[in-house]
């Protein structure tokens, strides 16, 4: 005995337009998902890059303060670092603060740049 004659006037199944509501409602659902796995990737990528540029910044500015005779540019082929520093100074009262201004870029990323000021 089928199921029409046991139910009579029972619907079976999903119509058509619960079935589109549901798949539009899924593909919104994945959509979103995708396109947070998108951010979460680039910001990844990101922090990584910054990480990388505040690491050699690091380097450069503990060979400023140990190694006297510092180039005011170089780059360390061991790092891939580049720098570029200026001399300025600040005068207070009666008195100047001599420092140098330190431009720090890595050698694959010359968008990404950050500075130091080192004690002259």
């Amino acid at each position: 005995m089928s199921c029409a004659r046991k139910f009579p006037g029972k619907k079976r199944g999903f119509t058509l337009m619960e079935v589109l509501v549901a798949v539009a409602i899924t593909g919104l659902v994945v959509s979103a998902g995708f396109r947070l796995i998108a951010m979460s990737m680039k910001m990844m990528a990101e922090l990584e890059s910054e990480r990388r540029l505040m690491s050699a910044a690091q380097i450069i500015w503990l060979r400023f303060r140990n190694e006297r005779d510092m180039t005011d540019t170089g780059f360390d082929d061991e790092n891939n670092i580049r720098w570029e520093s200026e001399h300025d100074s600040i005068p207070i009262e009666e008195w100047e603060l001599k420092y140098k201004k330190v431009r720090i870029t890595l050698g694959d990323d010359n968008s990404r740049s950050t500075f130091i000021y080192v004690a002259d």
